[in-house]
Formats: structure tokens, sequence, C-alpha cells
């Protein structure tokens, strides 16, 4: 999974074994063992390998089922067919293993049933060798791949804060490197051969092949990653000449198969560049996966990576993973600018996290964004001092007795650098003559693999020719009978011998121009002796510069001179200045390894699996008119929440601030109804200044919110009150950046207020001013904002900043604590003891949806006392996917399967019914809410796939208390209805058309309230015996 040039084709494993001393750069042939095997996962320690049984003769149905692989159209049926059983299945299981853990264990991290942890990479650390002429297989694991099983199994420590996976629950994905046995080229196995291998592979290597066609991966290889290491694609790229529809096919094949072995509450671990689109695949299928997604590889900055005609789809497919993570903080915040730049996306970059707020474009989930750093996997006893080794340094201290030696270690790519450390150290010959005979430099290549077609050998021939030049003029000019400068090596070296070479060296060349690990850098520091250490020469292009950038002198390796000082330095430098970078050095190396990689990157996987949860966003159903109604009828108390412009007034109204446009005469003369019942309070929430929301609803009797929540005013009360006043000294910045897009953008203005200044562009045509707009957010991030106690908030053609701790849901919070607790209390326990009636209606942007959080979390008993537990809950199923089809009604049906056992009685069932529809919807989404969360059953990309909630009332809904000490058992949530404006991904529990749906649902609510006033009336009327006869009729 190291970041290697894609032209090696699958021998860049090979390529790097050797540059790092592996002696044999394939498996040998079987050994037989008369030991008892090993586990499947330890299985092939990369001195040995496993021989496969001689493949079988192929038998007609075989040789007929090969001959028919050209149609693709049969096979795409059954596989589909197949993957839509084992789905159906694996669902079942799930739901049973679900409610044994809900019913039976008290402890789940005791009795819970284990998860499994599935780990996706292109190619696996595997390398098969097949003999055409015999059929014998043998296969082993690649020593230079990162075998991310081995490293978890390995890692030891009390810093690992959730349960670990054993090695048996780790299962590896990927495409294996399978070669011919007598010229060692890769191919493509038949059909005959891939049943053969998938199975030999899964009993005894515990790995899932994925076959691949050949010859459709030049979209990764090709443009990807040159793109990547800042190497411009050619003018064919946007003609799809580079395959983009291979790419697609690719990460198809890869979704295809992880559906296969997945399982409700699985962990998917997904790594590398070739499958950008696959987590997206993936949430389509799955919306409750927990996915996590590592680049292996540089990641340009957005004006680079924009150049991508495909920009947009590879952001959105990586964009549905829980988590992102990359080597650095610095390829961290070029993939959130990136984002923000090209998708327009809301990025947090402070106080220790980063992230994508939740929207569509991210799945529906809030992603977080790490920096996790590799490493190198340090290896016990490295540093000791061998007989072999013994035998090295004794020839290489006679070899080279009384000199200076300078190492370098590359693969031979351009983006390696060779000739610049040629140019480099003739510069500093030049300069300082007098070192040519005191120094010399080892420069070492790995050399062209001819057995792979796939790699560019005209390409690397050319390199290497020129690289031979520059050798040979820097020991003709200084060089003597009896001395050469510089040795150049374009051969293989055991790995001892380099290990030798990295601990004897005074200074140590790593000048990569674009590099994502120094590996060669972490080698050498990790060797290195303490009282004969060298020191690190570091290219600024390098993955590892920020890290080791105290560590070793760090150059530009296109700063010739600059370079040839560096070395100077180097081999002059004082031993104290010397020990000072060592001991940094070797103290990051040892501390940020291979496994401690792995280890933090689950960790944050897992972590991920329950702060993501809070932030799943959805597609909820329509309001139900008439259970709303019904809920407001037999409520004693009524609560309702309304939003301003797209609520009460069309999306598209044109609001002036000298002219107040006012509410349509019929929903003025409702919501006076509404207002006007002493058990119905009415709050308008709104981002309008308080001027215009005087004008628009100053005549009726309720509370309003406006400016985002910066002043509010109470029912036949003129007087505004405000937020206490903050640092405001960020909105001159501000305003004069807002300003200076304003005067480049026909059409736009800034509005600016007392807490807020907002640029909106609602009267520009075409998408400039939407253009123009993200770069306004770059600029005020990097600018005034970025320690500013304030925060951006997107909304529909504007964008408003505003100061932090001002938003509606805030204040929302302190007027429900005004309105509806006693005195003296925080929690509204007047509205637990009976009916009562919530209604938030509003099209609020995904910031501002807290409004819906608030109403839902302010009248939970539940999420009063109860705390956020550390492992999410994984008893929940999801029945979001689309490939079920007509088998859903299978999955519905397991209730009644599972109430058949004897360990479960009916009540129980239901109760746990209950329970699990209180939580689902809105109840899952809240941010602090201390529950365990439960899937959403919601795809938005399958709006018609029937969900688990069909046909219960929203108002049926009670939150039970589950806890003896959490709050008294006689407590009842009201029945809260949480709508946003038109059918969308949201965080509320339902949507309604528009503002006329709005306005009728308000005239229903009006007409139900006069009728209830009416009866009241007659009740009053009809006296106190009749009062009594109906109160014991009921």
């Amino acid at each position: 999974m190291e970041s290697s040039s894609p032209k090696n084709g699958q021998a860049r494993r090979a390529a790097s074994a050797d540059a790092f001393g592996d002696s044999s750069a394939f498996p040998n042939e079987g050994v037989s063992s008369a030991r008892p095997p090993p586990p499947p996962w330890k299985r092939g320690n990369g001195n040995s390998s496993r021989p496969l049984r001689r493949l079988r003769g192929l038998t007609e149905n075989q040789k007929q089922l090969d001959q028919r692989s050209s149609s693709p159209r049969k096979r795409s049926t059954s596989n589909q067919a197949e993957l839509t059983k084992t789905l159906l299945w694996k669902e079942i299981e799930a739901r049973k293993n679900s409610d044994a853990r809900r019913f039976f264990s008290p402890d789940k991290r005791t009795h819970s049933v284990q998860r499994s942890l599935l780990v996706i990479s292109p190619k696996l650390p595997l390398t098969v060798i097949i003999d055409e002429d015999t059929g014998d297989i043998s296969c082993d694991w690649d020593p230079s791949e990162t075998n991310v099983r081995e490293l978890l199994s390995s890692t030891t420590g009390s810093h690992v804060e959730h349960e670990p996976f054993p090695p048996e629950k780790i299962m590896l994905v990927g495409e294996p490197v399978v070669r011919r046995r007598s010229d060692l080229r890769c191919f493509c196995p038949s059909e005959a051969q891939q049943i053969e291998l998938e199975q030999h592979l899964r009993t005894h290597f515990q790995v899932v092949p994925v076959f691949l066609p050949s010859n459709r991966d030049h979209f990764a290889d090709q443009v990807l990653y040159p793109l990547f290491h800042y190497s411009l694609p050619s003018v064919e790229t946007g003609l799809r000449v580079h395959d983009w529809e291979g790419y697609e096919l690719i990460n198809g094949k890869f979704r295809d198969v992880v559906l296969k072995e997945y399982t409700l509450g699985d962990f998917v671990w997904i790594n590398d560049y070739p499958l950008m689109l696959l987590p997206k695949l993936l949430r389509k299928e799955r919306v409750d996966m927990t996915i996590g997604f590592y680049i292996h590889c540089v990641f340009p900055s957005s004006e680079v990576y924009r150049i991508l005609p495909q920009r947009e789809q590879l952001l959105r497919g990586i964009l549905s993973a829980n988590v992102i993570g990359f080597h650095n903080v610095q390829y961290m915040r070029r993939f959130l600018t990136t984002c923000t730049r090209i998708l327009g996306l809301e990025c947090t970059m402070s106080g220790g996290k980063s992230g994508i707020e939740a929207c569509e474009d991210a799945g529906g989930t809030y992603t977080r964004v790490i920096a996790v750093p590799l490493g190198i996997n340090l290896q016990p006893g490295r540093c000791d001092v061998t007989e072999e080794k013994q035998g090295y340094i004794s020839q290489l201290e006679e070899t080279f007795a009384g000199k200076k030696i300078i190492v370098a270690v590359d693969r031979l790519e351009a983006k390696g650098g060779i000739p610049h450390k040629m140019m480099a150290f003739h510069k500093f010959l030049q300069k300082e003559p007098s070192w040519a005979a005191r120094c010399v430099f080892v420069q070492s290549v790995t050399p062209v693999e001819e057995a792979d077609t796939d790699l560019d050998v005209g390409e690397q021939q050319r390199l290497l020719y020129q690289i031979y030049q520059m050798v040979g003029e820097v020991n003709s000019k200084f060089g003597t009978i009896g001395h050469l400068p510089v040795h150049f090596l374009c051969q293989r070296f055991r790995r001892t011998q380099l290990e030798v070479l990295f601990a004897k060296a005074n200074a140590m060349l790593d000048t990569p121009l674009r590099d994502l690990l120094s590996r060669s850098a972490h080698e050498f520091l990790s060797l290195q002796h303490e009282e004969q250490c060298g020191v690190l020469i570091l290219s600024e292009f390098s993955g590892s510069a920020p890290s080791l950038r105290a560590a070793a002198l760090v150059v530009n390796p296109w700063d010739t001179n600059g370079f040839a000082d560096a070395i100077q330095e180097a081999l002059e430098m004082e031993v104290q200045d010397r020990l000072e970078l060592h001991h940094y050095g070797h103290r990051y190396v040892s501390n940020n390894t291979l496994q401690q990689w792995a280890a933090s990157f689950l960790e944050e996987l897992q972590t991920a699996a329950t702060d993501c949860e809070t932030e799943r966003l959805h597609i909820p159903p329509r309001l139900d008119h008439e259970q709303c109604v019904q809920a407001m009828r037999k409520a004693s108390r009524r609560l309702i929440v309304l939003g301003y412009c797209g609520t009460l007034l069309p999306q598209d109204a044109q609001i002036n601030p000298q002219v107040a446009q006012g509410l349509p005469p019929t929903t003025m003369a409702n919501l006076q109804v509404l207002c006007n019942d002493p058990t119905t309070k009415v709050v308008v929430v709104t981002g309008f200044d308080r001027y215009t929301m005087a004008k628009a609803v100053g005549s009726l009797h309720c509370w309003v919110i406006a400016e985002g929540g910066f002043c509010f005013s109470e029912p036949g009360c003129k007087n505004w009150h405000t937020v206490e006043q903050r640092d405001t000294e960020w909105m001159g910045p501000v305003k004069e950046i807002m300003q200076y897009f304003a005067a480049r953008t026909p059409g736009s203005r800034v509005v600016e207020s007392e807490a807020a200044v907002a640029w909106q562009y609602n009267k520009t045509q075409g998408d400039h001013a939407a253009i123009q707009s993200k770069e306004l957010l770059i600029h005020l991030w990097a600018g005034p904002l970025l320690c500013a106690p304030a925060e951006i908030n997107v909304e529909q053609e504007s964008v408003v900043v505003r100061a932090s701790g001002v938003s509606l849901a805030l204040q929302l919070e302190r007027m429900l604590h005004e309105l509806c607790c006693e005195e003296g209390s925080d929690r509204p326990m007047s509205w637990m003891h009976g009916e009562a009636f919530v209604l938030c209606i509003g099209d609020f942007t995904l910031r501002n949806e807290d409004v819906f959080v608030t109403t839902q979390k302010f009248f939970d008993p539940e999420t009063w006392e109860r705390k956020v537990p550390k492992s999410p809950n994984l008893a929940s199923p999801s029945f979001g996917s689309p490939n079920l089809g007509p088998q859903l009604k299978d999955l519905l049906e397991v209730e009644s399967i599972l109430s058949t056992k004897p360990a479960f009685h009916r009540s129980d069932t239901e109760k746990f019914a209950r329970q699990e529809s209180a939580e689902d919807g809105l109840g899952s989404l809240k941010k602090n809410a201390s529950a365990p969360t439960g899937m959403l059953l919601k795809i938005p990309s399958e709006p018609d796939i029937v969900t688990l909630e069909r046909g219960i009332s929203a108002s049926s809904r009670r939150s039970e208390v589950r806890s003896a000490g959490a709050s008294p058992r006689h407590l009842r949530s009201p029945d809260i209805f949480n709508c946003t404006m038109t059918r969308k991904v949201t965080r509320a529990a339902h949507y309604l058309c528009g503002a006329s749906d709005v306005a009728f649902l308000l005239a229903k609510l009006a007409r139900e309230l006069r009728q209830v006033g009416k009866e009241a009336k007659l009740q009053e009327g009809a006296g106190p015996s009749r009062i009594i006869t109906t109160a014991v009729a009921d």
C-alpha cells in the first residue's frame, strides 16, 4: 500500500523489496513440512511458500464456463441473484445476533458477537506463481507490502481504547498478484483457475481475492498517480482515452465482493486512490456501513486537483466514508480546501477536529478528516550485529577507509530526484575540491524489472542514461586512479548490506521531488548508532518533511547551491549538533511505526462509528396532516415553532426591508387563532432583521427570534432583547473582503447587522456568483476568521458570518427554558405528565437544522441523565440495500421468526420495537444523545424502499425510560413533529411540500383548535355532573 510508481505494475513490490535488501524477489517453490500448520493469518512468513495442490483437470462444464467468459450478461444476472441471496441471509443472521445481545447481554463488551474488519486494498500483499505446464501453484505473503492483519496482531500496549480485533476476524480483500513461473510475468488466470485460487486463498490465507479484467486500470496508473505527484496528464485525459469507464468497473467489482462478505456491524477499511469511488458505491447499498478510507499517496493542492475532468465524482466518492486519513496535516488541509473550492462544502479545521459537515455530498454523515502518519515496520533485532553483518562492515571499512560516506537509495523514477542529487554533489565538489578525496557518494538504484510489460522501460532508460552521463562527468573531473567520488550502483542488494550501509553512513540524501513517505530516511534514523551518528538531508517536498524537520537538514532539490551547502554542513557538523538531530529522529521513528499507524487509524474508525452516527442524514417521509391534527387535538399543551421565508412565505419571495411583504391574509388569520389560544405557544424563527419581522408579524401574539438568533421579542412587547455583545473586531476585515467580491460580482451585495455580515447573490445571473462564493470561503477561513470568534453559515444564495455562540438553536433553547420550565427547574416537567404537542417546521440550512435537534432533545427525558457510550450500538438493523428488491418482505418477517424462540417473549419483543422506533428517524440524530443510535432506514439513492417505520404513527412514539434511576417512570415525552421543506436529506423526521402545504396544515390546526374551544364551552355549560359522567365513561 505504499506510494510507488504505478508504471511498475505488479513489480513495484519486488522493486521495493530489492531496494531494502530482499534477496529473493519472488517466493521459492513449495517446501513441505512435517510440523502442524500455523493459523491461516500466520502462514507464509516470507521465508517459505506454501504449495497449492495441482489444479485438477477441467471438467466439461468448467470448460464451457470458461468459454462463456465473453458473455457478461448471464454472469452478471447470476452474480446479482447470488449477491441478493447472500445479503438477505446475512441480514437475518445479523438481526438474530443483535436481538440476542439486546435481551441477554448486559455487558456488551464481554458478551457481544465479535465484529469483523474488512481491509480492502487494490493489491493483496500476496504473490501467486502458477506453473502452466504442471498446474502447480505456490503462493506466499509479500514481505515488502503492508499486511494490516499482521500489523494489528502484533500491536501491543494499553493505548487502544476499543476492543481489538483478533486476527481471525480481519479479512483482507484485494487483487492477488498472479505470475507465470516460466517468465514471472503477470497474467489474468482463467475462470476455472480463479475458482480454485479463491477456494485455496480463503481456506489457507483467509483473504478474499478480487479478479479484475486486464488492462482496465489505466486511469489510476496513468492519470491519478502522476497528477497527485504534480505531473500534469496529457490532453487525452478529457477524451476518456485512459479509461474512466474501466476505473468505474473496477470499483464496481470491489463493491460486489465487499457486499458479499459484509455483515451488519462490520468495519470496512479501504486503501488508496484506485478505489476512490468505492465508499460511495458501498454507502448507496448499505447506509449503515462504517467506512474508513486512507490515501497512501500525496494529495495535491486544489489548483492541481481541479484539472481532473472527474474531480467532483472522485471527491463525492471518498466523502461517503466516515473517516478519511492522510499521512500528514498538509495533505489533510489540501483536501479540505479542495472540497470547499470544488464542491462548496463547509469544512471545520479548528479545535483539534477537522471534517466535512453532514450533507448529501458527504453521504449524509459528518466525515472526519484526520492525519495518521505512516512509518516503517521495525523488526526486533534489526540493529544486532550478526556474523554476516560483521563481514559487510569489515569490507566497507576497508574499501572506504578514512573517507566520509554519503548514501542514497532510490527507485529508478523521475520523482526520486536522482539527477538533482548528482548536480548538488557536483556543485559541492566545485565549491570544496578538497572534499573530493575525503568523501564518497554511494547512490544505489533498483534496476528495471524487465519481466513486467507494464513498465515504461523507455522513459526509465532515458533517465538511466542521463544519470550515467552526470556520474561520468563528476568522476572524470574529481576522480583519481585509486578513488572515484561517486559510486553509482544499479543492482539489487541484500537487506543486510543496505542495513550496514545505513548504519555506517555519515550523511543520508533522501530528496525526492514528490513522495509520500521517505522510507530510506526512516531506515537511516532507526539503524544509526548514537556514538557514530550521521546527518539526514531531506527534501522539503517529501511527505515526511513536516515530521522530520527537526531531525534533518531540509532542502529544496531544485536549489542546487543550497543543496550543495547542506551536504557540506552535514559533513562538517559538530558532534553535539548531530546528536541532537539523531535523538529526535530516532525517537520519532521508533514511536511512529507501521503498527502504530494501523492501530491509530483503526481506533479513529471505531470512534467515528459512534460519533458520526449522530450526524447521519436521511430522506424522511411526508408528514401526515391527520396524525398531526389528532395529536394536537388531544394535547393540553402545545408548542409550534415556525420558520419564515421558505415556510410561511415561498422561498423565492422577495423581501424588502423598507416595504415588508406581509403574509397572506388567510395565513395571518390562522396564525392569529393559534397565537390567541392560551394553551398554545407560537415561536417564529428567522435570519431576517428585527425591523422586517416587526412589520411582518408584529401584530401576532407570538415570540420572534430574528437575525439568526441575535435578538428576540416577546408577545405584545415592541422592545427587542439582544445577545450580549462580543468581540466584533473581525467584522471590519470580513466586510472588506465581501465588498471586494461584491464589486466583482454584478447583482451581489453586502448586508451588515449588529452581529453578522452577509454577502447575498440572489439577484445574480449564471453560476459566476456560486463560483465566487467558494473563493470567498477560502479567503475568509484563511484570513480574518482564522482565529476569530465567528463562524460561517452558507445559506441559499448567501454567505453569512456571525459571532460564535449565536444561532437559532441556542436562542430557541433559551426561550424553551423560559416558556416550558417551571421556576427553579431546567426541565419541562409540566409537559411530561400529560398529553403535549410540539410542531417545528422550517426550511433551514444544515447548520440551522440544529433547531430540530433542540426541540427533540429538550422534551426527551432520556437525554437528561444518560452519558454517551464509548462503542456504537450495532443492534438495530438496516434494510437499506436496494439489491433486496421484493425479498425485503422476508426480512420484515424476521421478528416473527425470532418470536418463536422459547427464550424470547412477545411482550419483550414489542417493547424492543417501541424503543427502537423511538430512536429511529430524528432520534438517532441527536448530537449529544447518550443512547446508542438506531440505524437509519431510508436511503437517499433509493427513495421507494419500504422502511420498518411504515405504519408506525409518529404521534405514538414514546421515550420509555430503560434505567431505573434515569427519571420517573410516569414521564412521557410530547408528540414531536419536526418537518423540513421539500423532500431532501435532512435531520428532520418529516417533510412538507412547500409554503402552500404549510398554510394548509395551519388552516387544519386552526380549525381543530376552534372546534376544541367550542367543545370545551359545551362541557362547561353541561355542568359538573356531565363532566363526571364523561370521565367515568372514559
